[in-house]
């Protein structure tokens, strides 16, 4: 399946906000216990990963409102998206389980685009005026 079959809010959720799989990993594990409160450690043992890692990411969704800090806590975040937000996750999380390898693609995708456009930036162009 193509990029083009998943909803154009996912797919532009993905373009926008997922730059990894571990990232998408974390905000889906963070969406199907929206009533837990997690620390980097607690994401790093669920899902595997180093708690460094986790804690970038718990910080940047933190940033983009899809996580709140737990009050009175510095380490401790909840799945805290707006509605409108929340049912973009959602969708997310029901291609996520369809169609994973789409989403998956595209998520690998973007680095190439986002070179491809850097580059093209220094693309070298000859000006249709300049007879030199």
């Amino acid at each position: 399946m193509r990029a083009g079959d998943l909803p154009e809010e996912v797919r532009r959720f993905i373009t926008d906000h997922i730059d990894s799989v571990e990232q998408l990993e974390i905000l889906l594990l963070l969406h199907q216990h929206p009533e837990r409160s997690w620390t980097a450690e607690s994401v790093a043992r669920e899902l595997r990963i180093s708690a460094l890692s986790a804690d970038d990411r718990l910080k940047d969704m933190a940033r983009s409102g899809i996580l709140a800090k737990v009050q009175g806590s510095e380490v401790e975040y909840r799945y805290a998206p707006s509605q409108q937000l929340g049912d973009v996750v959602a969708g997310l999380a029901t291609a996520y389980a369809e169609r994973r390898v789409t989403v998956i693609n595209l998520i690998f995708s973007k680095p190439i685009d986002k070179i491809r456009t850097f580059a093209d930036a220094f693309r070298l162009r000859r000006d249709d005026d300049d007879n030199g």
